[in-house]
């Protein structure tokens, strides 16, 4: 099993998308580059491309989605390797059927993908910890892992500050992006937002 980490960008862009949403179930994709030394594998997930609140399950929206950010992936030399949901419920964070069907819908292109489920209690600026679970697939099932932090202390602080400052209210997800092609799913506001408080 690789040693996951994950980038202040693309914690902060999951964590501000399901806080702009709080009544909503919303899901993204994770970007990751993969290296391989001396036989010990890592992945670094460096962005977070936030997909919907509105509707999550398969449909032509979600193709056209993946397209352009698989486009992206290419050009760039990196990859979908994981995909991240918070449930509608304030109090469900278990997997459900379409946090299935999108885990296995990645790992066609990825050999070890993951699936961050999101726990919407501790989706706020006084978090000191991860506000997700991991699933790997192991076989043909998720399962969760037992794992070390993904994240840094300056990471969970920057988060803070960002969710403390409303940043949210500007964060792009393709549901927006579908309806006023001007707004970029890559939120580069956000991003640079994130830089200057980290």
């Amino acid at each position: 099993m690789a040693d996951v980490t994950v980038s202040t960008q693309a914690y902060c862009k999951l964590l501000l998308h399901a806080a702009k949403y709080p009544h909503c179930s919303v899901n993204g994709v994770l970007i990751a580059e993969s290296s391989q030394s001396k036989g010990h594998r890592q992945l670094g997930f460096i962005d977070c491309i936030p997909l919907f609140h509105l509707t999550l399950g398969l449909s032509p929206m979600l193709e056209a989605a993946l397209l352009q950010i698989d486009g992206y992936c290419k050009s760039a030399g990196y990859m979908i390797a994981g995909y991240y949901q918070a449930n509608e419920n304030y109090s469900d964070s278990e997997l459900n059927c379409i946090a299935r069907v999108m885990g296995k819908k990645i790992s066609e292109n990825c050999q070890e993908p993951y699936i961050f489920m999101i726990d919407n209690k501790r989706v706020s600026p006084d978090s000191v910890s991860e506000v997700y679970k991991t699933y790997s697939l192991k076989d043909t099932s998720w399962r969760e892992i037992e794992k070390s932090s993904t994240v840094d202390d300056d990471t969970l602080q920057t988060a803070a500050t960002l969710l403390t400052s409303g940043a949210y209210t500007q964060l792009t997800d393709f549901d927006n992006h579908f309806d006023d092609l001007t707004k970029d799913w890559m939120n580069p506001s956000i991003n640079d937002m994130i830089k200057h408080c980290a």
